[in-house]
């Protein structure tokens, strides 16, 4: 696994703390078939920090099988704790716990869900072991699971309160419809491709396997919360309608501040939750506040945009409001307020979401669908789930003809190189990308239809469609 975000430095032990990633394929079956924890996956490892020299590890998730990395932020704290004072490691990971981990040896301490979980019923403070939950085993038929793989919690910053014992974290319930890929299950036989995700996970028909579950889907949104990681219990909880929102600041003067994705600037009263100022900054937000002094006058700054890991979630569906950057546009700004600061942001023009009349090709169904699988497999991570962009890419659906003429230079000669749409020719033929484009113009029919009040509702997937 990768350690892509967190490490720590411990001056009272002499440590490096390394939060490791997952692996690939994500489905354990497929990744490792003989078992076995899979060590260091998703593990929090100590290394001396003068020699490197391994001293402890911690794997909050073995045997990964939902890409719950433990890259997330680390805090070093003392603590009292059972009546006696201790060096600690704070982390609340992807998977929905969160750890109260001894230094000195690596034992976890506490370990109490923060936000909603169900793919373990608790972790055993005996074994420091999760105790999974068989009735989301996705290895025979999907499941919806929470948390989904952007976590529980992912990289946006937490804010730790020593004197009041509190940890002001921004939570996500966003579930994951996981299933084994459908080759795999058909043939027993996994083939890795360079240059595709390779997670072992049904992506080509995950449309029609949503579509198909979605009265069992677990109501997504996001929260602010002030949590107590000894002994589990959340003072206060912010519901938020979409779950990607920013990283977290609380001071000392008692205020916590967040920025979310509907772009609103907040400061919350620390000890009740409420929210007693706010900013509209008609931006999505995924960085943490900070704040400084200069003269002795303090400020507070954000930078705003949105992206990351939720640009494959594109446009929600309802219930999920739409995020600002998709509203608006996704400005990237760093914004500096003070008490007594007069500047005024202008508001912006509302996005254009337009989608021009399509020029549909005369082609079947299964070339359709296999332009899904394709778009699924390569386009869909930065361009949106069913070809919906969150906003900070390109949508798709309203190329003009224009761009529509040049698909193939683009996708396969790089024409877009420089803007970082980089060429696939290395794993994509001309008929794939020719199918590809096809799925984008008739997804992009659909919702124009739709627009125009010529449908009620419109066709998101060609799996299940008769040829």
């Amino acid at each position: 696994g990768t350690v892509w975000n967190s490490i720590v430095y411990d001056p009272d032990f002499n440590n490096i703390y390394l939060g490791v990633g997952n692996g690939s394929p994500w489905t354990r079956e497929i990744r490792s078939p003989g078992g076995g924890d899979n060590l260091f996956l998703a593990s929090i490892v100590a290394v001396d920090a003068d020699t490197g020299k391994y001293k402890w590890h911690y794997q909050t998730t073995p045997e990964d099988n939902w890409d719950y990395t433990a890259v997330q932020d680390m805090a070093l704290a003392d603590m009292e704790i059972d009546g006696e004072k201790k060096k600690v490691l704070l982390q609340a990971p992807k998977n929905g716990f969160f750890y109260v981990i001894d230094r000195s040896n690596g034992k976890v301490l506490r370990a109490h869900p923060f936000a909603a979980v169900t793919w373990a019923t608790h972790v055993d403070l005996e074994t420091g072991r999760p105790v999974e939950n068989p009735e989301v085993d996705y290895s025979e038929n999907g499941a919806w699971v929470l948390p989904g793989p952007l976590g529980a919690h992912n990289w946006q910053a937490m804010s730790v309160d020593l004197e009041d014992g509190l940890v002001y974290i921004p939570t996500q319930e966003n579930a994951f419809f996981y299933a084994i890929q459908e080759d795999y299950k058909k043939t027993g036989i996994y083939k890795r491709n360079p240059g595709r995700w390779n997670m072992g996970i049904e992506m080509s028909s995950l449309a029609q396997n949503i579509l198909a579950n979605l009265e069992t889907q677990p109501a997504p949104g996001g929260f602010l919360k002030a949590f107590n990681p000894l002994t589990g219990e959340t003072k206060w909880s912010v519901p938020i309608p979409h779950y990607w929102n920013g990283g977290v600041l609380a001071t000392a003067g008692g205020l916590v501040f967040q920025g979310d994705a509907l772009g609103m600037f907040s400061a919350y009263d620390k000890e009740t939750g409420e929210r007693l100022w706010e900013f509209n900054t008609y931006t999505s937000m995924l960085a943490p506040p900070i704040t400084f002094e200069i003269d002795g006058e303090q400020y507070v700054s954000v930078l705003t945009g949105s992206g990351g890991g939720d640009l494959f979630g594109g446009e929600p569906l309802p219930p999920i409001e739409i995020q600002a950057s998709l509203t608006y546009n996704n400005f990237g700004r760093l914004l500096v307020f003070k008490l007594g600061g007069k500047k005024e942001l202008p508001i912006p023009d509302v996005r254009d979401k337009t989608i021009p009349e399509q020029q549909l090709a005369d082609v079947s169904a299964k070339e359709v669908r296999n332009g899904e699988s394709g778009y699924n497999e390569y386009c869909a991570v930065c361009h949106g789930f069913i070809v919906k962009s969150a906003g900070g890419i390109s949508d798709l659906r309203k190329m003009s003809s224009g761009t529509h003429d040049l698909f193939n230079q683009i996708v396969l000669e790089g024409l877009l190189a420089s803007n970082g749409m980089a060429s696939f020719s290395d794993v994509l033929s001309e008929e794939e990308v020719n199918n590809i484009h096809h799925y984008i113009r008739a997804r992009a029919h659909e919702d124009r239809e739709v627009a125009l009040g010529n449908l009620e509702a419109p066709q998101y997937t060609w799996f299940g469609v008769e040829d």
